[in-house]
C-alpha cells in the first residue's frame, strides 16, 4: 500500500512539474501574432511573434508588416498573404509588431496607402512603436485557377527620419511552371502557391540580413552589398543566357559615371497599356534592380510619392523638365538622377505573357537624358522545344528586362 501511494505521489509531482514548465514556456513566448490560414478561407490560427532563434541580430530586429498593396487589378486574399508573410518572418526568428498595435497606429496617422512610407510616418513608427524596419509588400499579379499564378514584390525599409531600403526582392510563379514527371509537381491550389512564394521571399530576407555597424541611433541596420558583379568583365553562364533580354535599342551618355554614387528617384512610369497599375509595377522592378545591382542611393517609393503629391504633378505625358527640376531640387528630394518611362504593353494573365516598355534617366545638373532604352519580349521568344527557356509570368519578363538595362547603365563593357 505504501509502495503504490509513493508511486502515485511521484507521478503527481512529475505531472505538476511538466505542467508548470509548459506554462512557463507559453508565458515566455505568448504574444498576439498573425493569423495563419492553412487553406484559402479556413479558420485562422494564432502564432506567436517570437519564433525560433535565427542568425545573429535577427531576434533583436522588430518588423512592422504592412497590409499587402493590391496592384493586380483583381480580387485577391490579401489578408491571407499578409498572414503567411508574418508567420514566415516569425519562423525565421524575426520579431513582428502586433497587428492590432499597427492598426491603431495607422488609424491615428490616417495611413491609407500601404505601398510605401514617407519620412513623417517612418519617424513616427520608430518613436511610437519601436520598430526597426517596415516590410512593404505589393501584389503584382494574382490568378486563383487555371493555373494559379502569383507575383509579389517585397522590400524592407528602415524606420526613422530617412527611410532607406535595406533589402528588396520579388518572386513570380505559375502553378504549371515546373510540373515535373506526369505533372506530379504541378501546383493546383492557390494557397499552396502563396506559401511557396512567401517561403522564397522570407528565405531571401533571412539570407540577406546583415546586422551591420551600429548607426547613430544605436540600431544595427545595414544594406547588403550590391550583387552587380562589377569586379571583372567575365559573365556567368546565367548572365550569358540573359543576354537575350538586352534592350533592342538603347542610348548611354558619357555624362554618367559608373563609379559615382548617385542618388536616384524612380517615379511611376506612364501607363499606356490596358493593364491597371503597370506603371507602378515597372517602377518597383527598377527600384529592386537598382537596390540590388548598384551602389546608388535609391529613394523609397513612398518618399517619391509624397514629393509628387507636394508639387501636384499630373504628368499626363510623363514628367516635364520643370517637374524634373522640382523633383531634383534640394527642398524636395534632391536626387541626382530621375528614372521614368512608358509602359506600352503588359500582359500577364494569358498563356503568353508580354512586356513592352521604354525608360530614360535624366541627370540633374545637365538636365539631359543620360540613359535610355526600349525593351520588348514575349514569354515564348527563343523557345523551340520542350518549353526550355519559356517564361510563364510577365513578372519574370519585366524583372529580366529591367535587370539587363540596369546592367548596361552600371557596366556597359559587360553588355
Amino acid at each position: 500500500m505504501s509502495f503504490s501511494t509513493s508511486f502515485f505521489n511521484k507521478a503527481v509531482l512529475l505531472t505538476a512539474v511538466l505542467f508548470a514548465a509548459n506554462l512557463w514556456g507559453c508565458a515566455r513566448n505568448k504574444t498576439e501574432g498573425f493569423a495563419v490560414l492553412p487553406e484559402h478561407g479556413a479558420t485562422p490560427q494564432k502564432v506567436a511573434t517570437t519564433g525560433q532563434p535565427g542568425p545573429a541580430g535577427i531576434g533583436d530586429f522588430l518588423i512592422a508588416v504592412l497590409p499587402v498593396e493590391n496592384l493586380s487589378g483583381t480580387n485577391a486574399p490579401l489578408e491571407e498573404i499578409e498572414n503567411y508573410i508574418g508567420a514566415g518572418l516569425v519562423k525565421k526568428g524575426f520579431r513582428v509588431l502586433d497587428k492590432n498595435r499597427l492598426e491603431q497606429f495607422r488609424k491615428k496617422h490616417r495611413m491609407r496607402n500601404t505601398g510605401g512610407v514617407n519620412s513623417t510616418l517612418s519617424e513616427a513608427l520608430l518613436e511610437e512603436t519601436g520598430v526597426d524596419a517596415v516590410l512593404i509588400t505589393s501584389l503584382e499579379a494574382y490568378q486563383e485557377a487555371g493555373p494559379p499564378l502569383i507575383s509579389l514584390i517585397t522590400r524592407l525599409v528602415a524606420s526613422g527620419s530617412r527611410p532607406e531600403i535595406i533589402w528588396m526582392d520579388s518572386v513570380g510563379l505559375s502553378g504549371d511552371e515546373s510540373p515535373g514527371f506526369l505533372d506530379l509537381k504541378r501546383i493546383r491550389k492557390s494557397s499552396e502557391l502563396i506559401k511557396k512564394v512567401v517561403g522564397v521571399l522570407t528565405d531571401s530576407l533571412a539570407a540577406g540580413f546583415v546586422p551591420g555597424i551600429p548607426g547613430g541611433d544605436g540600431r544595427n541596420l545595414s544594406r547588403p552589398q550590391p550583387r552587380s558583379g562589377r569586379l571583372g568583365n567575365l559573365l556567368s553562364p546565367g548572365q550569358w543566357f540573359e543576354r537575350q533580354y538586352m534592350p533592342y535599342d538603347y542610348f548611354r551618355s558619357p555624362l554618367v559615371d559608373p563609379g559615382s554614387q548617385y542618388s536616384i528617384a524612380v517615379i511611376p512610369m506612364l501607363n499606356l497599356s490596358p493593364r491597371k497599375n503597370a506603371g507602378v509595377i515597372a517602377q518597383l522592378h527598377y527600384v529592386r534592380e537598382l537596390v540590388n545591382m548598384t551602389d546608388f542611393d535609391v529613394f523609397e517609393p513612398g518618399m517619391v510619392r509624397e514629393g509628387l503629391l507636394k508639387i501636384r504633378a499630373n504628368m499626363p505625358q510623363g514628367p516635364s523638365l520643370a517637374e524634373t527640376d522640382l523633383i531634383t531640387g534640394e527642398y524636395l528630394l534632391g536626387a541626382d538622377l530621375v528614372l521614368t518611362g512608358r509602359v506600352f504593353d503588359y500582359q500577364g494573365a494569358s498563356r503568353e505573357p508580354k512586356v513592352d516598355f521604354s525608360m530614360q534617366i535624366i541627370e540633374k545638373k545637365s538636365r539631359q537624358i543620360v540613359f535610355g532604352a526600349r525593351a520588348f519580349r514575349r514569354g515564348t521568344d527563343g523557345v523551340y522545344f520542350f518549353d526550355l527557356g519559356r517564361e510563364y509570368t510577365a513578372h519574370n519578363l519585366l524583372r529580366k528586362l529591367s535587370r539587363a538595362t540596369v546592367r548596361l547603365l552600371v557596366n556597359p563593357s559587360r553588355s
